[in-house]
């Protein structure tokens, strides 16, 4: 990504109803190297000039997104309805169309190893992580082909999170079918990709 396509998401970016929670962080790809949003930057202000050079501690998340060929951007966020399903062992699944065109199948419970993350995120855009240090009580990781698509991605996650831990109390949320989640996965994918090769074509 190059820095006149980041400054053009990070203009859509602020046009999100998005409230950070403390600690929440975009890493993107940017000629070729990883960078990070700044500590308490607001989505609703964010600039080119809020991201630096990954620092030591985020070292495993920007591994992960530099191995990912497919996407540009990964979020890091501790929501708390994704906190919560993390705490009692839930996975948050596809209860929505929203979710599984954006994320996939599900969103599972991982522990911080790249390794592990980097492979699951290959095929749905979201993980939940039952990590130690700075978010030592869980936290959310989206990905997506820019930075808009992985905000977006953990505003739906949490979202269903929600559901799901709302419906468990009455016997739980009816998940979509595996057909029906491929079939609104790669209809959201071939979509989207028409749609940003035509703005790439447009810039020439």
């Amino acid at each position: 990504m190059k820095s006149e396509e980041l400054s053009k998401y990070i203009k859509k970016i602020r046009e999100l109803e998005y409230h950070l929670q403390d600690g929440d962080r975009l890493l993107v790809k940017l000629d070729g190297k990883c960078y990070i949003s700044k500590v308490e930057t607001e989505l609703d202000k964010l600039g080119y000039e809020d991201f630096s050079e990954v620092p030591g501690e985020y070292t495993t998340e920007a591994e992960i997104l530099m191995s990912l060929k497919n996407y540009e951007a990964l979020m890091l966020s501790a929501p708390k309805y994704c906190k919560e399903c993390i705490k009692v062992g839930m996975p948050v699944t596809a209860v929505l169309d929203d979710f599984a065109q954006i994320v996939g199948h599900k969103a599972p419970i991982l522990k911080k190893e790249a390794h592990n993350i980097a492979g699951y995120l290959r095929r749905d855009s979201a993980v939940l992580i039952d990590g130690q240090g700075e978010l030592s009580h869980g936290y959310a990781i989206t990905v997506g082909r820019n930075p808009y698509e992985a905000v977006v991605a953990m505003t739906v996650l949490e979202k269903s999170a929600e559901i799901i831990l709302k419906a468990s109390a009455i016997g739980g949320a009816k998940e979509l079918g595996y057909f029906v989640v491929n079939t609104n996965r790669r209809k959201y994918l071939n979509k989207y990709s028409r749609a940003e090769r035509r703005i790439a074509d447009e810039k020439k």
